[in-house]
């Protein structure tokens, strides 16, 4: 077979220059598509479908990029000092915080790495394959050249393919071409020139590119590397991951900190250098203090933080596509959504069918004009296999599935039978237009099929200016009942070779229903309890829309409802934002209003998280702060342009997300509130006990060893709590506050300075009652392990009281500051840690007086949030 032997070859073939019938024979396929075991050789032969991409960082790898740092280099310098002097102990010491401070960075990181590569394998692109005659969706990895695949709008291609059938089919080739102007596309197109421009190819798909109107099929003619996205992907250079903006802004934060502690540490230095201490003593202090006080593993921290949340939000069938999403998803203050699968079950079914005469239940259907089924079967875009248990099984958009299964019910045979007649022309659906028309030969004969909304089908058919009214009358009538109802028309054409949209016959309209789901109201009910204002924005005629909107409680007087006219006179008069402050549905809705309604609650100071599934939905998912895409029903380019993708397609799973998105931030403030607070609280010891003329307070190992212990893996532990008590009663927070607000800053500064101020008072007075510096210090360094391990609960809410809070979910953070006062303690016993860190035992009394001072840390930060309770109250 050419395809096996040749197949390097195949590679220098120009396909835009073979016809259809020499690119099937040169891929050894055919119109019915491959066999399973010609997919599986070639899978086996030529690997999967997939494009190259830098390999992953190893564990070693992650390992010594702990090393990087400037921070690290100067510890080292200080560790070869120690061994200049021979002061071993010290320098041994230095290199194992190093060795461990590496160990738990590498485990975050690595760990963080991980958890983003399972969320990226979570994100999938199927695609419709023809194979064995039969047609199946398939991971888009599992394609191979030879395959047929089959194109609808908003559809992503995902290999070069060489174009078999074309209906109106526009693609947008930005990717590749840069041109944002879509371009339309041709099978029969055969050019004789091997070096035509990538645009000018006119019968070909390529990787990466989206489908913006239209219907295609055709044969994968590349893969992988081989297409030409794979080309251009292996001509890039290697290049840094784009980093989270939160993260950046914190790399900022404690390059900006790190600055300051720096310049304070440099005056220390140069103090203690004047007063004569000693030079290598007072270095590493310097650089000790350094390291304790500079946050450091904040960015790493919160990496980690974001990532278990987006991992904790998958499981609650919310995937994140872009961390940053977390961060803006809490800060939600307007939800646009749609109606049809996100707040209904999107399982659509024609209950009764609406002759110009008589109405039909789905029990009475005998007398049923034959015309209103094949209208309902080849009029429409579904497509069908006969199941193993003697059915058939239906795929598609939901409403033509309904109308099918509407044939189904009657007779069977309308369905099998559809594939037998022959398709001469065809107008595929699209939103904007609101209709679809098909004309086909049946035995014979030439007839023409509508279907769509009755408004637009109407416009088609030989109705009286009253016939239209009453009939319009009855269709609002069944939409306030809830039902959507979709039109219905033929006319017999044999004189004509190509659809003419004129004197059609009027068939009737269908009702068609789409249950509500159980949990959608009460999910609205909760995001409006967070302040979150809840809009339906949906294609179904006004009447509907209201009809589900009150069921769900979204609205509750036909006021709130933007209707198809109101939308364009708001349009017309320059759509002035202020206009839907007061509405919550806005129906019959284009691509372009959607955008238009995002953009104007935007303007109104609302974040804006919008939900879609359609092409018609990118722009405004584009526009949206987050973008939400229906996972099961969403179209490629609809997920590609989205933050977040739901893989239930349900509000409720939105709700989830945004209770997540504000655990995640809180949760990122009591990691920065931690690190930075305790670093303060050191830095006022030390600075105190200098400008008083004391001693130092602690020993540069000293320091060391506090931060290790303590903040070491605490700070991932905040990272990883669970949502505190009301989190969705609270109102949302402005978009714009940045993490370092003005309560922060006060908490910050009483925890910092009650630590820093108690803890040099208590040296103060330990010295004047003849302690020894040695004595001393070992006891400070005792009563910071114990603040700091206090102070870890108090980060834990920033507004709520710690009983309140509870601890049953943070069981990992207690245990782990158990886990590190029995090391401490360890350490005041053991032989050679006592020779390393300076410390001995301590008295009983003096460990209850050093607990009782540590804990009146909580009862300092307590009495704050009664402070600033009373005043919100006031």
């Amino acid at each position: 077979m050419y395809y096996i032997f040749s197949y390097k070859k195949r590679w220098n073939i120009h396909f835009h220059t073979k016809t259809i019938e020499q690119t099937f024979s040169l891929l050894d396929s055919d119109h019915s598509g491959l066999t399973e075991e010609s997919v599986y050789a070639r899978q086996e032969k030529y690997g999967l479908n997939i494009l190259p991409s830098e390999p992953e960082m190893s564990f070693l790898e992650h390992f010594l990029q702990q090393f990087k740092s400037p921070i690290i280099y100067v510890l080292l310098i200080a560790s070869f000092m120690a061994l200049i002097i021979q002061e071993y102990t010290d320098a041994g010491f230095i290199l194992l915080v190093l060795l461990l401070n590496a160990v738990i960075g590498t485990y975050q990181e690595y760990s963080a790495s991980q958890k983003a590569k399972l969320l990226q394998n979570l994100i999938k692109t199927n695609v419709m394959v023809l194979r064995d005659g039969e047609l199946q969706e398939v991971d888009s990895r599992q394609i191979v050249t030879g395959d047929i695949l089959i194109f609808e709008p908003g559809t992503k291609v995902s290999a070069d393919v060489r174009i078999v059938e074309a209906n109106n089919l526009m693609v947008d080739e930005s990717l590749l071409t840069g041109e944002s102007i879509d371009v339309h596309k041709d099978a029969l197109f055969v050019s004789a020139n091997e070096d035509l421009l990538i645009s000018e190819r006119k019968n070909m798909l390529f990787a990466g590119t989206y489908i913006s109107s239209g219907r295609g099929l055709g044969i994968v003619t590349a893969i992988g590397k081989e297409t030409e996205a794979g080309k251009i992907a292996q001509l890039l250079s290697k290049k840094s991951i784009a980093k989270i903006p939160l993260v950046e802004k914190m790399e900022k934060l404690s390059f900006t900190i790190s600055i300051a502690i720096a310049i304070m540490v440099i005056i220390l230095f140069t103090v203690g250098v004047l007063k004569d201490m000693e030079f290598y003593g007072l270095f590493l202090f310097a650089v000790a203090l350094a390291v304790s006080t500079i946050p450091e593993g904040l960015p790493v921290a919160i990496t980690v933080a974001l990532t278990s949340a987006s991992l904790s939000m998958s499981r609650k069938n919310v995937i994140i596509r872009k961390l940053a999403a977390i961060e803006g998803l809490g800060a939600c203050t307007l939800i646009a959504s749609d109606k049809t699968g996100t707040l209904t079950q999107n399982r659509l079914s024609v209950e009764y069918f609406i002759s110009p005469h008589m109405v039909y239940d789905t029990d009475s259907l005998d007398d049923v004009h034959d015309m209103v089924y094949l209208a309902s079967v080849l009029c429409n875009e579904m497509h069908y296999k006969e199941s193993e248990e003697g059915g058939v099984d239906f795929y598609g958009d939901q409403v033509d599935i309904a109308l099918a299964q509407f044939a189904a019910n009657a007779d069977e045979s309308y369905i099998t039978s559809s594939r037998s007649y022959r398709k001469i022309d065809e107008i595929p659906y699209e939103p904007i237009n609101r209709f679809s028309a098909v004309m086909m030969e049946l035995d014979e004969l030439i007839f023409q099929f509508s279907k769509g909304s009755p408004e637009t089908v109407l416009e088609h058919c030989n109705v009286t200016q009253e016939e239209k009214i009453e009939i319009l009358n009855e269709v609002d009538a069944w939409a306030l009942k809830g039902y959507r109802t979709i039109a219905l028309a033929y006319k017999e054409s044999s004189d004509e070779s190509v659809i003419n949209l004129r004197n059609f016959t009027y068939l009737g309209f269908v009702a068609i229903i789409d249950p509500v789901r159980e949990e959608s109201p009460e999910a609205i009910n909760k995001a409006q309890e967070a302040g979150i204002k809840v809009v339906m924005i949906t294609g179904d005629h006004p009447n509907t829309a209201f009809s589900i909107a009150q069921e769900l409680g979204i609205a509750s007087s036909r006021e709130e409802v933007m209707s198809e006219k109101e939308l364009l006179a708001w349009e017309d008069g320059g759509a002035v934002a202020e206009a839907l402050k007061d509405k919550s549905v806005f129906s019959r809705v284009t691509p372009a209003q959607k955008m238009m309604i995002v953009m104007a609650y935007q303007s109104l100071g609302h974040y804006v998280a919008v939900t879609g599934d359609g092409v018609n939905d990118a722009p405004a998912l584009r526009h949206a702060n987050i973008g939400v895409a229906m996972g099961k029903s969403g179209t490629d380019i609809a997920k590609a342009t989205s933050d977040i993708i739901l893989t239930d397609d349900n509000f409720t799973s939105i709700v989830n997300g945004i209770e997540e998105g504000r655990r995640a931030h809180d949760n990122i403030r009591k990691v920065v509130y931690l690190l930075i607070s305790t670093g303060f609280a050191e830095l006022v010891l030390v600075m105190l006990s200098f400008l008083t003329g004391l001693p130092l307070p602690l020993l540069p190992v000293q320091l060391l060893w506090l931060n290790l212990v303590t903040n070491g893996i605490e700070d991932v532990m905040l990272g990883l709590e669970k949502a505190e008590p009301g989190l969705l009663q609270r109102k949302p927070r402005s978009p714009k506050e940045p993490i370092f607000n003005r309560l922060m800053l006060r908490r910050i500064f009483i925890g910092g300075l009650y630590i820093g101020v108690t803890s040099f008072v208590l040296f103060y007075i330990l010295l004047k009652n003849g302690e020894s510096e040695e004595s001393a210090r070992n006891i400070i360094l005792l009563l910071m392990v114990l603040f700091e391990n206090v102070h870890v609960f108090n980060a834990r809410t920033e507004t709520n009281y710690l009983h309140k809070v509870g601890y049953r979910s943070s069981m990992f953070l207690i245990f782990w500051v158990i886990f590190t006062q029995l090391l401490h303690i360890a350490c005041l016993y053991i032989p050679f840690m006592q020779n390393v860190l300076s410390t001995q035992p301590v008295s009983f009394n003096m460990w209850l007086e050093l607990a009782m001072i540590a804990l009146g840390l909580v009862a300092v930060m307590e009495a704050d949030k009664w402070v600033m309770s009373k005043r919100r109250s006031v």
